[in-house]
């Protein structure tokens, strides 16, 4: 009679150092390459350039090691906030680092005074709107055909889903 053991072994993972910096017209190039490969329907150039001078902007880079794996560029008012853009190289996505963004990115808003951020998500984009909902963010509208499908027809639109988070407490800050 044979008899085999098993064990079960935990993966060994390595903490990955990761940082973030202002987001700098010296690494638009790469942010607009993620966009572009992310997106369906990518923002100009001219959006990011725009987006980067404009003083009430919040803009984020999250770099592991010397590589720009994210971004984050996001409008700041009195005491609510909207995300306009956040991306994570599809090769470093599942993996956290959309958390550490995003957890940051809030962190800086209560800082600041906000009390709520909100965002929008294409309706079709179903692993977007399921990290958001994990992460405390609320569906609180519908925009119709807000977003172009694709950048190639400017006729075909989607609806997108207006989203809020409330970060006036510790205790949402603590749920990122």
């Amino acid at each position: 009679m044979k008899s085999a053991i098993t064990t079960k072994a935990k993966a060994i993972t390595r903490p990955i150092s990761t940082s973030f910096k202002v987001l700098s017209a010296e690494i638009l190039d790469e942010v607009v390459a993620i966009e572009r490969h992310n997106s369906k329907s990518p923002w100009p150039t001219e959006h990011f350039r725009s987006s980067l001078k404009n003083s009430n902007n919040l803009s984020y880079a999250l770099m592991c090691k010397d590589k720009l794996i994210g971004y984050v560029i996001a409008a700041l008012a009195i005491e609510s906030a909207d995300i306009l853009n956040i991306a994570i190289d599809s090769r470093y996505q599942r993996q956290g680092y959309a958390t550490k963004l995003l957890s940051y990115l809030v962190s800086e808003f209560s800082e600041k005074g906000a009390k709520e951020v909100f965002l929008e998500v294409r309706v079709s984009n179903n692993s977007a709107i399921s990290f958001y909902n994990s992460k405390g963010f609320k569906q609180i509208s519908v925009r119709k055909n807000y977003y172009m499908k694709n950048s190639n027809n400017s006729t075909e639109r989607e609806d997108g889903i207006i989203m809020r988070l409330e970060i006036a407490t510790t205790e949402n800050n603590n749920a990122l």
